[in-house]
């Protein structure tokens, strides 16, 4: 069983690399954190597949937040623009037939939030705009590691 989590990160990653990172690198999260029960083969190929019929994501900070139990966890709410719906949406109903188990499940579909998770070091900040040309899984381990990293085939969404 994989703890894995589908990002778009705002700075490019090294492609098709697998490596450990000291903490998340800043990320607009795609699929919230899930488990899923099959061979990193065919949870890359599935992901690449996406990957291929997704055009680049624009994600335009809108306000903040803080999510989590007790609210601790900064993040900037992005405009739920057709290219990030659509990412998730895609990328959830090609986990289906792996295995996906969300880990709060009323935080897909409907209930997907779209936001731009922060860190220590960084965070959104109101009015930025991103276009973001890659998608990553990351294993939830401690520290965290990019299993794999794709880029995505279009020009992108440039408009709300």
């Amino acid at each position: 069983m994989k703890h894995v989590v589908i990002v778009a990160p705002l700075e490019p990653l090294i492609v098709g690399v697998s490596f450990a990172v000291p903490k998340f690198p800043l990320h607009v999260t795609l699929v919230p954190p899930f488990l899923v029960e099959c061979d990193w083969p065919e949870l890359d190929a599935v992901v690449e597949a996406v990957s291929h019929r997704t055009d680049r994501l624009l994600a335009d900070v809108i306000g903040h937040e803080g999510f989590g139990p007790d609210g601790s966890i900064k993040v900037a709410l992005i405009r739920a623009t057709d290219s990030v719906r659509n990412a998730h949406s895609q990328l959830v109903k090609a986990l289906i037939p792996l295995g996906w188990s969300a880990q709060e499940a009323h935080y897909n579909g409907n209930g997907f939030r779209p936001h731009i998770t922060g860190n220590d070091e960084r965070q959104a900040l109101l009015g930025e705009r991103f276009i973001l040309s890659e998608i990553a899984i990351i294993e939830m381990l401690d520290p965290p590691t990019v299993r794999a990293t794709y880029e995505l085939s279009g020009e992108g969404e440039t408009k709300k």
